[in-house]
C-alpha cells in the first residue's frame, strides 16, 4: 500500500472539514435542525474521536484522546445526553488540525501491518485509516447540510 498517499488523503480530507468548521460561527454548532439527532459540535467531535479509536485499535499506536470524548462523541451518542460542558470550538479544531500530522507520525511504516480483529473489512491499518476518511467526509457532508438548514433558518 502506497502509504503517502493515504497519508495525503488524510490531510486533503481533513482540510476540507476544517475550512467547513473555521467557517461556521461557534453559536451555530450547538443547534440540533429537525430531521437531526446530532449537531455541528459532535459531528466534529465524532470524526476526532472515531478517527482517534481507529489509529489506536492498532495496540503500538496509543494516544488517546480524554476518555470523556468517548462519552461526548462515540457512537450513538447525542448532546441530549451531556452532562458536562463539551469541549469548545477551538480546542475541537486545534486537535482536529493536529490529529492528521499525529497520525502520520505514529503510523509511518505500519500501514500493511494487519488489526488484532478486521474492523469493517478492514484488515490492516492502511485499511481501517482509509475507512476513517471516508467517515470523516460522510460527517462532512453531513456538518455541510447541518450549516444550510441553519443559515435558512434564520
Amino acid at each position: 500500500m502506497k502509504e503517502e498517499i493515504i497519508f495525503k488523503q488524510l490531510e486533503s480530507v481533513r482540510s476540507i472539514t476544517m475550512e467547513l468548521l473555521e467557517s461556521i460561527p461557534e453559536s451555530e454548532w450547538d443547534v440540533i435542525p429537525k430531521g437531526f439527532r446530532n449537531n455541528i459540535r459532535w459531528n466534529a467531535g465524532h470524526i476526532l474521536t472515531i478517527q482517534d479509536f481507529f489509529t489506536n485499535s492498532f495496540r503500538s499506536l496509543s494516544e488517546h484522546l480524554p476518555e470523556k470524548y468517548w462519552a461526548y462523541f462515540g457512537k450513538d451518542t447525542s448532546p441530549a445526553d451531556w452532562t458536562e460542558k463539551p469541549p469548545s470550538k477551538e480546542v475541537l479544531l486545534k486537535l482536529l488540525k493536529e490529529q492528521p500530522a499525529s497520525i502520520h507520525t505514529r503510523c509511518e511504516g505500519k500501514l500493511d501491518q494487519k488489526l488484532d480483529k478486521p474492523f469493517k473489512g478492514a484488515e490492516t491499518l492502511g485499511e481501517l485509516l482509509l475507512i476513517g476518511n471516508f467517515h470523516d467526509g460522510m460527517h462532512t457532508g453531513v456538518i455541510n447540510a447541518q450549516r444550510k438548514i441553519i443559515s435558512e433558518n434564520k
